[in-house]
């Protein structure tokens, strides 16, 4: 098999969760093919460590942004900004996709978490004129529908902190925070129960699954185990991303303190129904 078609499939494999052969073959080929744009995106694939992962992402723009891996590079260090919610470095990465890789197949998704990343940034009205040049550049996507859904997630995001300090003022419980949904409700299906430990950690819970999605997987992409719970709240579904199951608050604090370090993510110790 050609080093490019091998290199392809070792990446289809990481990408559907297989990562024994990448690990395996990653040595030899990175003897063979050092600055190869594909083996760089590999490594960026299996590094554990997200800071370095990034990196990796970072160096593949830098050397090789016509490559085929670009338009994911781009959008690898763009979702961990934005994940560890740094959102004014998550747009400048963002900006570069309707620039350079407008045919791109992350285009739509791109273009989502770069209004967003606006929005939550404080740049409201920078949203709103990027919305309308990307309403020419994109005729195909219903950008006039998602700046709207996204400024009335914003608002009610802002609404849900305002709820949750208002509460947390009148009850004094030591793990509340402003980015806890407070009396969440977990809904039938979640899987959390099942499994011993009565701590986790959450860093946010998300009436946008995409959003939570993007924070699960930048955990993991550091090591982390993360998952999702659906969380049922006034008539709502709302996403929370939590990691881990742990036997103490304390093991959980230290793992949340590892988190914060590496990440600049802030979480909270939620105890397991």
């Amino acid at each position: 098999m050609p080093a490019q078609d091998h290199l392809d499939a070792l990446i289809q494999d990481v990408l559907h969760g297989s990562r024994d052969s990448a690990v395996v073959y990653l040595p030899a080929m990175e003897q063979r093919y050092p600055n190869n744009p594909s083996l760089i995106y590999l490594k960026g694939l299996l590094e554990i460590n997200g800071e370095e992962a990034k990196d990796l992402f970072t160096k593949l723009y830098n050397t090789h942004p016509t490559s085929e891996y670009g338009d994911d590079a781009v959008m690898k260090v763009a979702e961990y900004y934005y994940a560890a919610g740094l959102y004014e470095h998550a747009a400048k990465w963002l900006k570069k996709m309707p620039i350079y890789y407008s045919r791109s197949e992350h285009i739509e998704r791109a273009v989502k978490l770069f209004l967003n990343s606006l929005i939550v940034s404080g740049h409201k009205d920078t949203a709103v004129f990027y919305s309308r040049v990307f309403k020419r550049q994109f005729p195909h996507l219903d950008v006039d529908g998602k700046i709207k859904d996204l400024l009335k997630d914003f608002e009610k995001s802002d609404q849900e902190k305002e709820n949750a300090k208002e509460f947390a003022s009148k009850f004094s419980a030591p793990e509340v925070n402003s980015i806890e949904i407070l009396d969440e409700t977990p809904l039938a299906n979640t899987k959390a129960n099942n499994t011993p430990g009565n701590y986790s950690l959450q860093t946010g819970a998300y009436s946008v699954r995409e959003n939570a999605e993007s924070q699960k997987i930048n955990l993991i992409i550091a090591g982390f185990s993360a998952r999702i719970n659906e969380l049922y709240k006034s008539n709502r579904t709302l996403y929370a991303v939590r990691i881990g199951h742990y036997d103490s608050r304390e093991n959980a604090q230290k793992v949340g303190a590892q988190i914060k370090a590496e990440l600049d993510i802030n979480t909270i110790v939620i105890t397991n129904n």
